[in-house]
């Protein structure tokens, strides 16, 4: 067997045993309990994931919905999920539904970006180290981590135990952020396979740059299908892609016509998915400076992103500066790619412009990678000149991966939260057999309430989601307040009627701690029709 063979095996076979470990060890199911196993640091953001999965797996959410935020046109990239839903519907227990998607999502993403390396500089070196450096992180958090575990011989053991990860703004402390370790793709699920995509409509470019046209037509409508799903499936990829797109048309003559092509087809599909988005409130402003506070001082912003992508701020774009001409231009997209997002609020919630920043590495990091082998490979007449070389391409090649090292382990660690699923979850069984799967449900608690558990909407989730989905949780959270708290039984039917609520449920304690939750109130103007130790569900009594 050739060695270029043997080469991408091991390759390919490292991407999916990495990845089946990641997706498996963060997410798993106890069948003894009958328990969903949720590692601590994704407990949250399945909050927001398993509603949805269950929507479409258990429910009716057909035209979707935001399961936690009913009523209106769904907002959030759907696709992924509804793909684990109808995985779990044909069958498969919803931990594999949700990983094995999830693998091969993160496995192509890894995969993707040893393909493109290997195209652009025929090294097998510069290769293995654009996916080392996109699986540990190069950012100064070890600072941090060093700060709070003083250098000694016991480091190592303080590395491999750790498990908390020394930066996480912008909900920990300080400047670094939380967006650059593998924990963004163990909660974000869809993420990986969202860059594959983009890698794979990339790669295609490049593959058929210098083809004749009669072979480029062949490849134009797998193209257009790749954009045509991003805008229910990753929305910011899509801007991503159309920065490639514009960058390519302007400096590829000859892709010039199959772009064209791909944009009208596009165009033709995506603005109807779009409309309806834009029916939101307006996000897209100027917004200067990320997730740093002014004063955006040039030596403040420059220390800002030293912190958080390390050396790779300098090597980049010597890495540019260095490449062949051919590079350059394949690479152009990258400045506008770090510089947008530093200027522009793309979404409610700025910290959302990361999904950029991450894309930009994940490309960078190729020309960091050449940076070192040009310089390890250069020939000095010194022969001590290029013994110091060597030494610094290993300091900085350590650099380039301690952080990531160390955050590694926060993940490996990181224990199970469990969630009780059906059958042996009492009220989430009950519910499932005894409303119908379109139900919307007045609910007592937000997180992972047993009504989303059962694949029933419910009015308000946790607000943070919704929120940043765009919707107006503030004059929802109000109604629901006076909804548990109102004796009016006109005003309780009139709010009822407004979101087509068929059942309610009240818990003990109760679990938002801002409505004055009132049996007599509640019992005044409904009936109950389940009661168990901590729940009850009751009906209203108005008329839909």
């Amino acid at each position: 067997m050739k060695k270029e063979t043997v080469f991408w095996i091991l390759l390919c076979f490292f991407s999916f045993l990495f990845s089946v470990w990641l997706m498996v060890h963060t997410f798993s199911y106890n069948t003894t309990t009958g328990s969903m196993l949720i590692a601590s640091k994704a407990w949250s953001d399945f909050g927001a994931h398993i509603p949805l999965i269950r929507s479409f797996s258990l429910g009716n959410n057909w035209p979707p919905e935001y399961p936690l935020f009913p009523g209106a046109p769904i907002r959030y990239h759907f696709l992924f999920y509804f793909l684990v839903g109808m995985l779990e519907k044909a069958g498969i227990r919803i931990d594999w539904a949700l990983n094995i998607p999830s693998i091969i999502g993160f496995a192509g993403l890894c995969i993707g970006i040893a393909l493109i390396a290997q195209k652009l500089f025929r090294d097998k070196r510069i290769t293995v180290l654009s996916i080392l450096f996109f699986l540990f992180n190069g950012s100064f958090s070890w600072m941090r981590f060093f700060a709070a575990h003083t250098p000694s011989w016991h480091s190592l053991r303080d590395i491999v135990k750790n498990t908390t990860f020394p930066s996480f703004a912008p909900w920990g402390e300080g400047d670094i952020s939380a967006f650059w370790n593998l924990n963004i793709y163990t909660n974000q699920r869809h993420l990986g396979a969202a860059f594959a995509f983009a890698l794979l409509f990339i790669g295609i470019l490049l593959w058929i740059e210098k083809k004749p046209w009669k072979q480029q037509v062949l490849y134009i409508f797998p193209e257009a299908a790749i954009l045509i799903l991003l805008p229910y499936f990753h929305q910011p990829i899509l801007i991503i892609l159309a920065l490639f797109m514009i960058c390519y048309f302007l400096l590829f003559p000859k892709l010039r016509g199959p772009l064209l092509l791909i944009g009208g087809i596009d165009i033709l599909y995506i603005i109807p998915q779009i409309l309806p988005l834009m029916a939101g409130p307006k996000t897209v402003h100027w917004e200067p400076g990320y997730l740093l506070s002014p004063p955006f001082t040039p030596l403040r912003v420059m220390w800002y992103w030293i912190q958080n992508i390390g050396l790779h701020f300098f090597l980049i774009p010597v890495g540019w500066l260095l490449a062949p001409k051919h590079v350059k231009k394949i690479m152009s997209p990258l400045l506008l790619l770090f510089l947008i997002p530093n200027l522009f609020q793309f979404s409610i919630e700025m910290a959302a412009n990361h999904k950029f920043f991450n894309f930009y590495l994940i490309i960078g990091n190729m020309l960091s990678a050449y940076t070192l082998i040009l310089l390890w490979t250069q020939k000095w007449k010194e022969k001590l000149l290029g013994c110091m070389t060597k030494i610094l391409v290993l300091v900085c090649g350590v650099f380039l991966v301690l952080s990531g090292i160390i955050d590694f382990f926060p993940i490996a660690n990181d224990p199970y939260m469990e969630l009780v699923d059906i059958p042996n979850n009492e009220v989430a069984t009950w519910i499932r057999d005894h409303t119908p799967p379109d139900a919307v449900i007045l609910n007592s608690s937000y997180f992972f309430h047993p009504a989303s558990i059962a694949g029933r909407k419910i009015l308000l989730g946790w607000p943070y989601f919704p929120w940043s989905a765009g919707y107006n949780t503030n004059t929802r959270s109000k109604d629901m307040a006076t909804l548990y708290e109102t004796k009016e039984t006109s005003l309780f039917c009139r709010l009822i009627q407004k979101y087509h609520i068929s059942y309610i449920t009240y818990q003990t304690p109760a679990d938002i701690s801002d409505i004055q939750f009132s049996m007599e109130n509640l019992a005044s103007h409904t009936t109950r029709i389940y009661n168990d130790m901590a729940y009850s569900i009751w009906i209203p009594l108005c008329e839909q």
